[in-house]
């Protein structure tokens, strides 16, 4: 494995594995963390291996095995639980979709699902609400209690707009009304710290591409220790096996984040870094944060007056390289920082923010169109 990054400067050690941040000033985590160059080095060296030897043999199902166990035990240190409540799943949605089988027998009452979620996740919900015959409210906001015939309350615990949840309230709220509460954690393991268990949920989801860096399609379900002493066999069961590809992956990134750029370091800069992004932000006239400050995690969400979310992001790419994500429905820019960013490369953006958002897109001065060479930015030629 690479050596440690140095205590001097663990920003370039980062960016140095995470090739991806070379490649623009990288605001878009949220959706999916950039990859470690050693985890595609380990998956590319796993597929040649099952190219010369094949895919089967007496030690195959030990080899898996061994693989999967090394990745729930990064897996469960990372969101500060034991391995033996977690299992692994295809995405955050079938995680959601088995907890609402769980759950949701015929009769069992009303779904909740609050502000924010993953819309995979949501959907999936709604399609075993929609069998078992649970109807379905959408809320903005928690009620001051649920009422007694809610059988299952879903939410994130940063949603998707990057509010931060209080997510032990509502877990507890849904706990006096006698319903069940999942929590969906994929937009905050690996983004601030987390205690699964301290979030009081029942149930505790993630995708592990985002902040954690793992490969696409792998997510841990988390179920507490007041249902089962030990998980049900039948959800152990309840998924395909992974690809021993998917699983090194895995047990590579976030074994690399925990052991050598060293999580809590990484998790307090992130937040650091959140707080300079929000605050830049708001400092802009014209821009408009959805969070509030005291409860936003590592997404931002805003709209800068006068533009609509399309041609912000197309002029931030153009003008400077900036990687986001826009939600042309409510037309606003989703950020997203992670331990990789440098302060200078935020202010950076800030300030091209603060060019648009005095302006109107037909006044803002034009800017040469920038291009990657090499892990470069540069001027397009001939501007």
């Amino acid at each position: 494995m690479t050596e440690p990054p140095s205590r001097f400067d663990r920003v370039r050690g980062l960016r140095d594995v995470l090739t991806a941040t070379g490649a623009g000033i990288y605001l878009c985590t949220h959706q999916a963390g950039p990859l470690p160059a050693e985890t595609q080095t380990a998956v590319h060296e796993s597929d040649e291996m099952e190219l010369r030897v094949g895919r089967a043999g007496a030690d195959r199902a030990d080899d898996l095995q061994q693989r999967e166990r090394e990745a729930l035990a990064v897996v469960a240190a990372a969101i500060t639980a034991g391995p033996e409540r977690i299992v692994l799943t295809h995405g955050a949605a079938e995680a959601a979709r088995l907890v609402a089988i769980e759950v949701l027998e015929p009769g069992a009452g009303r779904v909740v699902l609050m502000r924010g979620l993953d819309r995979a996740v949501a959907a999936a919900v709604r399609d075993v609400a929609e069998v078992a015959g649970s109807h379905v409210d959408a809320i903005d906001a928690p009620p001051e209690a649920f009422d007694h015939d809610v059988a299952l309350v879903v939410l994130a615990h940063v949603d998707a707009d990057g509010r931060l949840c209080d997510a032990t309230a509502v877990a507890e709220s849904a706990r006096r009304a006698g319903a069940r509460s999942l929590v969906d954690a994929g937009r905050s393991a690996g983004a601030r710290p987390i205690d699964v268990a301290g979030l009081g949920a029942d149930f505790v989801i993630g995708d592990t591409h985002r902040w954690l860096l793992g490969p696409e399609a792998v997510a841990f379900l988390w179920v507490t220790p007041a249902l089962d002493r030990e998980l049900p066999e039948w959800l152990r069961q309840a998924t395909a096996p992974f690809s021993r590809g998917s699983l090194l992956a895995l047990a590579r990134s976030v074994g690399w984040l925990l052991m050598y750029v060293e999580l809590p370091w990484a998790l307090d800069r992130t937040v650091a870094l959140s707080e300079q992004l929000y605050d830049e932000l708001a400092d802009i006239e014209g821009v408009e944060a959805l969070a509030e400050r005291e409860a936003h995690g590592a997404v931002v969400a805003f709209r800068v007056a006068g533009w609509d979310a399309e041609s912000v992001a197309e002029e931030l790419g153009r003008s400077i390289f900036a990687i986001v994500e826009t939600d042309s429905e409510a037309d606003l820019i989703r950020a997203s920082v992670g331990a990789w960013n440098r302060e200078s490369e935020l202010t950076r953006f800030t300030e091209r923010i603060a060019e648009l958002a005095a302006h109107s897109p037909e006044t803002l001065p034009r800017r040469p169109s920038l291009t990657v060479i090499s892990g470069h930015v540069e001027p397009e030629e001939g501007q």
